[in-house]
């Protein structure tokens, strides 16, 4: 099956015969190619990556060298094959720095703007670069220091032992430790690399969580993951799951984390919140990272690919991060603003009351922001606001809600939609197609992207996914893009099935909806042999 107008906004194509099994599929004519996009990702963190198109440089490594980087505040990007180290700025030019140094990988530290050097064959000396090439040794030991960082006061920090961390000065003066393991504060194990932050806390990581080591208040707590449990998990403070997790890289704001198998998430040194990062590359899969970094001021995140040497960017900014705490702050509990304290909307047929406070309204959307306190006939009255018969009141009273506490579930808990019977899941779909009218008309995406996840994730089933592609269909909705794309994928994979719910079809027919016209259109391989009936026998 097949969108007509999908040619129009996708970038990749794939033809399909819906009625055919795979092994039996050929190429279409261009009437019926078929896009193929994305499942939908959720609300994870979307970071979308660009080629960084930079100058060649001729690597001198063997095939055991490993690539390390370090990202500065100015987006200068080092990159060293563990015997050079180059410079590419923002634009992707190349400058030489250091060539023919003694083998060294770059710490990729977000606290202190120098590329920090660890001599590879014997881990005992911790060096520093600038920008011009000049090398400093900041510690030099006779034991090898384990994942060390520096601090940004100078104070060096490793770990001699996966149960002990080391505190050290410039001068190699041990300047606080701690201890885990039975009868201690906490029981740790320190195997990746720590990492300063800028808070002046220490993070470091295990296989299945993420510490937080306080040299103040000498204290070790797990601010993400569990010790004992592992799996592949979103959620707050012990709630996530991780496997394998190696070296944090830290910003002011946020702990990025990456697993063996190329998971990227994101912790809130705030909330603790756990967030998968989903990466959109250009046409190109994650398993070939070699290392990655973020820059100190957490606007721009960078993955190295070595097979063949490729540099990608993205911007860190989430349009869809939540903005309920930020908004809540901003909310003006005195009214000055001239925003009015209560309001009412009349919505529906049989006209519903709802009454809401304009002054979360105001903090929470720009759409009410502009009808109560920037001059619209609303702010100057005190009459019940008019939204329509057209409104449906229950949808209404969802996105309120959501306005006042950032929640939207159809049904708690999502799972619970596995168990219904098919009308109900239509009903429910049907109802939160309504609540993404309003939020899309009320300029709110994060609800509008909450509606089209559980709509895509939760909804479609073999007996719902025509009705739901004809709502949207009708009238057309393009800012349900991805939810259109996540039925026409459903109806690819699932024809048969769907076809034996001919009430769906009958109705869009007897309506004739023009969906019917898109379907007969995306449908390919219809051949049906002229035959004489039987008792016609051929002329002589």
């Amino acid at each position: 099956m097949a969108s007509p107008d999908a040619s129009e906004r996708r970038e990749t194509e794939r033809a399909v015969a819906p009625s055919a099994p795979r092994s039996e599929r050929t190429q279409p004519g261009p009437s019926a190619k078929r896009m193929r996009v994305s499942p939908p990702c959720g609300l994870k963190p979307e970071l979308v990556f660009k080629e960084l198109i930079v100058d060649q440089v001729q690597w001198n490594r063997n095939d055991n060298d490993k690539f390390s980087a370090h990202a500065d505040t100015n987006h200068n990007l080092f990159v060293s094959d563990t015997n050079r180290i180059v410079c590419y700025d923002r634009d992707g030019k190349y400058q030489p720095l250091l060539s023919n140094i003694e083998p060294h990988h770059i710490v990729p530290n977000s606290t202190a703007d120098f590329v920090v050097l660890l001599r590879k064959s014997d881990k005992q000396k911790l060096s520093k670069v600038d920008a011009k090439g000049n090398v400093a040794t900041i510690l030099e030991t006779q034991a090898p220091l384990y994942g060390p960082d520096v601090c940004p006061n100078g104070d060096v920090v490793h770990h001699p032992s996966q149960s002990r961390l080391e505190r050290r000065s410039p001068s190699n003066e041990l300047v606080a430790s701690i201890e885990g393991g039975r009868g201690k504060v906490i029981s740790f194990e320190a195997n990746s690399y720590l990492t300063a932050g800028q808070d002046g806390n220490v993070y470091f990581s295990s296989k299945t969580c993420v510490y937080r080591w306080n040299t103040e208040d000498r204290t070790v707590e797990c601010i993400a993951g569990h010790p004992k449990m592992a799996g592949r998990r979103d959620g707050f403070a012990s709630d996530a799951r991780f496997t394998h997790l190696k070296r944090p890289v830290l910003t002011k704001r946020f702990a990025y984390v990456r697993e063996n198998d190329n998971r990227f998430c994101r912790i809130n040194l705030e909330t603790f919140e756990v967030s998968t990062l989903h990466l959109r590359l250009p046409g190109i899969q994650t398993d070939g990272i070699e290392t990655y970094g973020v820059t100190p001021d957490g606007r721009m995140m960078f993955l190295i690919y070595t097979v063949p040497f490729r540099i990608f960017t993205a911007e860190t900014t989430d349009a869809l991060e939540s903005t309920f705490c930020s908004d809540m702050r901003r909310v003006d509990w005195t009214a000055t603003s001239g925003a009015r304290v209560d309001v009412e909307f009349v919505a529906g047929r049989d006209r519903r009351v709802f009454r809401a406070d304009g002054r979360i309204l105001e903090a929470r959307s720009a759409f009410f922001r502009s009808m109560l306190v920037g001059g619209m006939r609303e702010a100057l009255t005190e009459s019940p606001i008019e939204l329509g018969e057209d409104v449906n009141g229950d949808a209404l009273e969802a996105l309120l809600h959501f306005l006042h506490t950032d929640q939207f579930e159809p049904v708690s808990p999502p799972e619970k939609v596995t168990r219904m019977v098919d009308e109900e899941v239509l009903k429910l779909a049907k109802f939160t197609i309504d609540v993404f009218t309003l939020a899309d008309r009320f300029l709110l995406p994060r609800l509008a992207r909450l509606c089209e996840v559980f709509l895509s994730e939760c909804t479609l089933r073999s007996a719902t996914v025509i009705p739901v592609l004809a709502s949207i269909k009708s009238p057309r909705r393009p800012t349900l893009f991805n939810l259109e794309a996540a039925c026409w994928d459903f109806l690819e994979e699932h024809w048969k099935e769907v076809l034996q719910h001919t009430a769906n079809l009958e109705e869009i027919i007897t309506n004739q909806h023009p969906l019917v016209l898109e379907l007969l259109k995306a449908s390919r391989g219809v051949k049906r042999t002229a035959r004489k009936p039987d008792d016609e026998t051929p002329a002589a």
